[in-house]
């Protein structure tokens, strides 16, 4: 390994690839588990085709306000299983920090 300015250069290099594969992964597991959550969700009214600058609009000029949905709607269990593996992944890797970082915890 090239040691230049007092620096290990390849270590630097891994710790650097390690950590944005590490970013990827849990930040793709959190949007993922979001979606996952999202499964079944009704589109607000108003947000389909023909909702541009102007839909909604009073005569006033102030936009009108959206009426609420029927009522909580329901999502698949499988889609809740896997939003709450995706987050998991999240509250693993934190735990895994905290525990690399507290000594009391080796």
């Amino acid at each position: 390994m090239t040691v230049f300015l007092g620096v290990d250069w390849g270590a630097f290099v891994v710790v650097f690839l390690v950590a944005l594969a590490a970013t990827a992964v849990i930040v793709t597991s959190f949007a993922l588990g979001i979606r996952a959550f999202a499964a079944g969700a009704e589109e607000p009214a108003g947000a389909g085709a023909g909702a541009g600058a102007g839909a909604g609009a009073g005569s006033d000029g102030a936009t009108a306000a959206v009426a609420a949905g029927p009522g909580p709607v329901s999502r698949p269990a499988a889609a809740t299983a896997a939003g709450l593996a995706c987050f998991a992944v999240g509250v693993a890797a934190v735990l895994y920090g905290l525990w690399m970082i507290v000594p009391q915890f080796h």
